[in-house]
């Protein structure tokens, strides 16, 4: 009930923010700083500038429920081209990135996690953690940097002599130019997650209960999958919308960097490009997706725990 709500608060607040930003959005669609009164008045005719903000802003909502239309790009004007269609062109290999990230973030950081909770006083625990830490401490473009200069000046050579060879800048068609901004994407996200699960695993470690299944004879494998990562699940289920939110964003970094023609990219060059439609139809897919991610979660509490109910208690 509340998802289509919070779509419309973003969207007008993002609406209201480009287009209250410095500068004519007039002037910037024609690339000049003087323009004729006539061609100016054709402009926001074209590109639904005409109005105060309430009809415009209504014009923009009616167009994107009614046919799904973002609206026309600023800067792509010859021809003149969709919101939509520039972002569909260069979703695809955005997703391909992400989806291994999330796959290798989740798959990985997971059972490092637990497997660090459960070492827990012996020498392996803080190994772990260091180990996330260092990852942890490099931001995104400083990793492309340091990814770059492992594969490439430091590995580059035994590489090269079993055939492969990763690329300094994405290279289309050849599979190694993942490598880089997958790594690079994953390593940050990864390392905060275990050691989310790490902290998470503690707490239930310590709960009466599992002092209860074992002193009822259950084994240890039962005890760590059916009791402690179970009860465990439901803050990890909340930071998976926080993984979510750091790998969405730090993608524009990454694909910036590492020259990746995907979305990323794309935003960044319209964000200079002052191309604000492209701006605010990316914020309102990307709010869309993590609402609803959210959403989906607070539904998957009740499947983790029972005990949870939305439905309201009547006595």
């Amino acid at each position: 009930m509340l998802v289509p709500v919070m779509v419309f608060l973003v969207m007008a607040m993002t609406y209201a923010l480009t287009h209250h930003a410095p500068g004519d959005a007039v002037r910037i669609i024609a690339g000049a700083r003087e323009i004729e009164p006539e061609r100016a008045e054709l402009i926001r005719e074209t590109y639904g500038l005409k109005g105060n903000y309430v009809e415009r802003f209504g014009n923009y909502v009616w167009g994107l429920v009614s046919r799904g239309d973002l609206g026309p790009s600023y800067f792509y004007r010859s021809p003149q081209r969709s919101v939509q269609e520039l972002l569909g062109e260069r979703i695809e290999v955005s997703l391909q990135i992400n989806v291994i990230v999330l796959l290798l973030t989740f798959g990985l950081g997971i059972p490092l996690g637990i497997y660090a909770a459960l070492r827990v006083g012996r020498w392996q625990d803080p190994a772990v953690i260091a180990f996330f830490k260092v990852f942890d401490s490099i931001p995104s473009p400083i990793m492309v940097v340091v990814l770059v200069y492992f594969f490439v000046e430091t590995l580059g050579p035994v590489l090269r002599f079993f055939g492969f060879n990763v690329p300094v800048v994405w290279t289309p068609g050849d599979p190694a130019s993942f490598i880089v901004p997958v790594l690079a994407l994953t390593l940050p996200v990864w390392g905060g997650l275990a050691r989310f699960v790490r902290a998470s695993m503690l707490t239930t470690i310590q709960e009466d209960y599992v002092r209860t299944a074992r002193a009822k004879g259950l084994s240890e494998r039962r005890i760590i999958w059916g009791h402690e990562f179970r009860n465990a699940m439901l803050p990890l289920a909340t930071s998976i919308g926080f993984a979510i939110i750091g790998i969405v964003g730090g993608s524009i970094i990454v694909e910036t960097r590492y020259a990746v023609p995907g979305v990323g990219q794309f935003i960044f060059q319209s964000i200079n490009q002052r191309d604000f439609n492209v701006v605010l139809g990316f914020t309102i897919l990307t709010a869309t997706l993590i609402i609803i991610a959210n959403a989906l979660i607070d539904v998957a509490y009740v499947f983790i725990d029972p005990r949870i109910t939305y439905t309201e208690r009547r006595t």
